[in-house]
């Protein structure tokens, strides 16, 4: 469509009111474009300090049981974020952001600390809506597996603490369990009578040893080779897993060569969280047992908005296809793009 000329005029009405020095605008840009690149390489170097990287096992001639022992002073620590449970229902958890993870291990086992931070210390269910602390690690060797706790086909094994079997307050007979009530255990307790190990309110090792093939199928492994001890902190929670290397039951992941996937999970008794409603890692770490590094996927490309996608999926279990965690930068895009503003604005006013 021919022009009739109105446009031009207004263009250089516009020009003529805010007249453009090229030589200072193309400073401006320039020096807006270094700025945004050196953000870009700032943000990198933070993921990667945060996510990058291996961390060795801490060789022992001994293996820490207790998560109090001084050998747990010279293990490399790793920090992982932990999220709200939305794969499944009961959706909910999340109100513990970070787990420190510590790996130590000699020849024959391999033990496992998790601390966190918790204010409340829950460990007595003698009421209804009482609900224990708790930790948890998902193993699988070889294959990644779905993080959603499995999958038919693809088996994990789970190493599970609660704070209530050793931990709970001194209690008369007949109390200490959310099912307590004045009768026979043979009445009110069928279960525990009938002995289904996931009856008992009590566990010589501390720990139970789990396996899964997805969401509500965990099922009470026969052989139990995992002890745990949990540990009260003035902050929150100590807990150390140990188990032999190579363990014996079908699907108890193997330590000794194949590397390992590790998930981690957290549950807060004050929060109501119990069961499916806890505190997760969305991605695995892995742990070679032949070099005894515990490490988080390399840094890959960064994902849609302001989220920065550590590593690469194998498995399609990210939305993107990326396997590693995601790190979260609120509104980082939106402060490059500001950020490049001013500096071109202040820039071409000085140059002008």
């Amino acid at each position: 469509m021919p022009s009739d000329g109105s446009d031009d005029v207004a263009l250089s009405r516009v020009a003529t009111r805010l007249p453009l020095d090229r030589g200072a605008a193309v400073r401006a840009t320039t020096l807006a474009a270094v700025t945004v690149a050196l953000l870009l390489a700032g943000q990198a170097a933070v993921a990667a300090a945060v996510t990058g990287g291996s961390q060795p096992v801490a060789g022992v001639q001994s293996v820490p049981t207790e998560p109090t022992a001084s050998a747990w002073d010279e293990a490399p620590t790793r920090t992982v974020s932990l999220s709200k449970q939305q794969m499944a229902p009961p959706f909910g958890g999340g109100s513990v952001d970070e787990l420190d993870v510590q790996t130590a291990a000699n020849e024959s086992h391999v033990a496992v600390r998790l601390s966190w931070e918790d204010s409340t210390r829950d460990d007595d269910i003698a009421e209804p809506r009482n609900f224990s602390d708790g930790a948890a690690v998902m193993l699988k060797t070889g294959e990644q597996p779905p993080i959603t706790m499995g999958a038919a086909g693809t088996p994990v094994n789970v190493w599970y603490w609660r704070a209530s079997w050793r931990h709970g307050p001194e209690r008369s007979d007949g109390a200490g369990d959310m099912y307590a009530y004045p009768h026979n255990d043979s009445v009110t307790m069928p279960g525990r009578q009938a002995g289904n190990p996931l009856s008992r309110a009590t566990f010589e090792n501390g720990a139970q040893n789990y396996y899964a093939k997805g969401y509500g199928s965990l099922s009470y492994a026969p052989e139990q080779p995992v002890e745990a001890s949990g540990e009260r902190t003035e902050d929150g929670w100590e807990v150390t897993f140990v188990r032999n290397r190579t363990g014996v039951g079908q699907y108890d992941a193997s330590l000794t060569d194949e590397q390992v996937y590790l998930a981690f999970a957290v549950w807060n008794g004050s929060a109501d969280e119990a069961n499916g409603q806890k505190s997760l890692t969305l991605q695995f770490s892995t742990l070679d047992p032949s070099s005894g590094n515990l490490s988080v996927p390399d840094s890959g490309g960064s994902g849609s908005g302001s989220v920065l996608q550590v590593g690469g999926n194998g498995n399609g279990t990210g939305g993107d296809g990326a396997d590693g965690r995601a790190l979260a930068i609120p509104g980082f895009t939106g402060g490059v793009v500001l950020s490049a503003l001013l500096v071109w604005l202040v820039t071409y006013r000085r140059a002008a």
